[in-house]
């Protein structure tokens, strides 16, 4: 029984990141259950028993990315000390998601793919994403030490424009390996608290 249970389980798994690669590949509109199952090395059939259609997968592997990346997030962010600026929490950040993208190495891939997806549902899941994103918000005070001509809200969105462009071209480039893609993008996080942050000294 519980090694029929453990067969499920990873069947199951395998779907999934099955799922995670052929619509990052191909976007949910061309990708097909058939790629999917292939992927998976499952039948068709087991596939649909699984979700019935390819709208269901697509929404469950949509908040299954979800979940997992906010959970690496906080992870990250339980670590928190006070006084730490964003640069340090963005260095234990992507640490964290550097363990997740080895255990599942297309989650961020199918998560950049999903935001630029035209579909309509791709667009419908993102807009509620986004939202409760906004809702759970936090880390205001980790934005603190910046340079004066620079506000909280304008390093949020270089940092969001920055991390977004530098995942883009990797992907663009192929799946690099977690530490490598770890070891580049630490050295754009320490130029940037260069850039944003107040020299010392400075009042």
């Amino acid at each position: 029984m519980r090694r029929m249970q453990a067969e499920e389980i990873d069947r199951k798994e395998r779907v999934v990141n099955a799922a995670w690669e052929v619509f990052a590949r191909f976007g949910y509109l061309k990708a097909s259950m058939n790629d999917i199952a292939i992927a998976a090395n499952v039948s068709k059939s087991v596939l649909f028993k699984y979700y019935q259609t390819k709208e269901n997968l697509y929404r469950t592997v949509f908040w299954r990315a979800a979940d997992e990346i906010a959970a690496a997030d906080a992870e990250a962010i339980a670590q928190h000390e006070a006084g730490e600026h964003v640069f340090s929490a963005m260095r234990r950040t992507v640490d964290v998601r550097m363990r997740l993208f080895s255990r599942a190495p297309y989650v961020y891939a199918f998560s950049y793919a999903a935001a630029y997806d035209a579909s309509a549902l791709s667009r419908e899941l993102t807009r509620e994403a986004i939202s409760r994103a906004r809702q759970t918000g936090g880390g205001e005070d980790m934005y603190r030490g910046l340079r004066d001509d620079i506000s909280p809200l304008q390093a949020r969105q270089l940092i969001f424009w920055m991390s977004q462009g530098f995942l883009g071209d990797k992907l663009a480039g192929g799946l690099l390996e977690p530490e490598a893609l770890k070891r580049e993008y630490t050295e754009w996080i320490d130029i940037m608290e260069r850039l944003l942050l107040k020299k010392q000294g400075e009042v």
